[in-house]
């Protein structure tokens, strides 16, 4: 029996009634679907309420997730994260799952007076070598630092020869605009180079095997300009002055589970757990959601 396809929701909002607030970013490529069960735990078991968010452009269109970057992300998440700590004015948790828990950090550090504390589940602070994805976007960084400054080193080489060798203005604008058309064929070229992602297979939800929506790849570029921001999280995350909680699967595949537990231990307010037999959707499992609910519980707003 093929698994029946839930369809794509850019937020989830579930309401505990207590003091407890916690907002979760969802992870790349993904929707809020597959936080839902972390969400229903921390409704009944700490009494919170909790909104999912997807990252932007992640609403089932697959040409604008192609265009979605790390900086609409950002922008877009402290947007949100501003908005439902105005709801009350009182500090809220923050979090996220994969690359959302890399945005939460980011945006938690901007704001820390609002944040309660923060929740990191699977957190990307670097893939794991055995990743396909890990090549990819390491070589969409390409597009963004090596053409550029090819196309600059190639402008200044003719502007060099003009001047020892007194080359004229034609042969000049010939050489320009030919280092420009290659530039501009291996940008176009980029553009159109797309990654396969890892969907994590259905969920069990009521007896019934369901698949959380999820895009089955991602542009290059795109998941390129994370790298930048798994090097700001990383350093965040030694400045940070919050709780926080770090929470990672054992046979997590997905991410570099090795590298973030020592990134944790060297954040003096990290708390780190690493779940037995757990793979990268961690957020699925039940052990990871009393982790979390522990958490909310003994640091929500008096």
């Amino acid at each position: 029996m093929v698994a029946r396809q839930l369809p794509w929701s850019p937020e989830i909002r579930l309401d505990g009634g207590g003091r407890a607030r916690v907002l979760l970013f969802a992870g790349f490529g993904a929707g809020p679907e597959t936080l839902r069960s972390l969400a229903e735990a921390l409704q009944s078991d700490a009494l919170a309420t909790v909104l999912l968010l997807s990252l932007a452009g992640h609403t089932g269109d697959q040409r604008a997730f192609e265009r979605s970057r790390s900086w609409h992300y950002i922008g877009e998440a402290e947007e949100r994260f501003i908005r439902f700590w105005q709801e009350r004015g009182t500090p809220v948790h923050l979090g996220g799952y994969s690359t959302g828990a890399l945005i939460a950090l980011l945006v938690a550090a901007r704001h820390p007076e609002k944040v309660a504390g923060l929740v990191l589940t699977s957190p990307a602070l670097r893939l794991s070598r055995t990743d396909k994805q890990l090549v990819g976007f390491a070589a969409g960084s390409l597009y963004y630092v090596a053409l550029p400054a090819a196309l600059l080193g190639s402008l200044l080489a003719l502007a060099w020869k003009s001047r020892t060798q007194g080359w004229g203005a034609r042969r000049r604008t010939l050489g320009a605009l030919g280092a420009m058309a290659v530039w501009a064929s291996a940008t176009a070229g980029l553009r159109g180079l797309t990654v396969p992602l890892d969907e994590g297979g259905p969920l069990l939800r009521d007896g019934e095997e369901v698949l959380p929506p999820h895009f089955t790849r991602a542009s290059l570029l795109s998941g390129s300009t994370l790298v930048p921001v798994q090097l700001a999280a990383r350093w965040q995350l030694r400045r940070l002055s919050l709780p926080v909680c770090l929470i990672f699967g054992e046979d997590d595949t997905v991410v570099d589970v090795r590298f973030g537990t020592m990134r944790a231990r060297a954040s003096r307010h990290a708390e780190l757990h690493v779940v037995p037999k757990a793979p990268h959707r961690v957020v699925t499992v039940d052990e990871c959601h009393r982790i979390v609910c522990e958490f909310v519980r003994r640091r929500r707003p008096a």
